[in-house]
């Protein structure tokens, strides 16, 4: 009999993992703590000293990963959080009974053990008017 992947428990355990984590809550703080500015950013052809949004994205889950990484006699094992930034453009003004999303780019947060966020990538569309640059 052999087994597949595909039916591992381990997938029904991550999902439920990551209901419980929170990973929206996660990225959240993480744009608070990092008062929604990046400092030092390159895009394809060009240095920005900061990038800012005109007002909070809105982080969205759309995909993770879990990772072991050889460290010395030991594992080290990582998550990947791929989140993409939305912003609501009307910002609550009388807005139609479909809002439409407006996406600012995509921000990648890799977790150690402990939750704590070891590195971070960032996808951002500098030609947005929601977003502001200094070069």
């Amino acid at each position: 009999m052999t087994s597949t992947l595909k039916n591992h428990p381990i997938w029904h355990n991550l999902a439920q993992t990551l209901k419980q984590l929170a990973p929206d809550q996660i990225a959240i703080q993480h744009l608070q703590a990092c008062n929604a500015q990046i400092n030092g950013y390159w895009d394809e052809e060009e240095f920005y000293e900061v990038i800012s949004f005109t007002q909070m994205p809105n982080p969205e889950l759309i995909s993770s990963s879990l990772g072991i990484s050889p460290v010395g006699t030991e594992n080290a094992h990582w998550l990947q959080l791929k989140f993409a930034l939305t912003i609501n453009p009307s910002n609550g003004l009388d807005s139609p009974k479909h809002e439409s999303k407006t996406t600012l780019g995509e921000l990648i947060l890799i977790l150690d053990e402990n939750l704590e966020v070891v590195d971070e990538n960032w996808l951002i569309d500098v030609n947005s008017p929601y977003i502001l640059t200094t070069r």
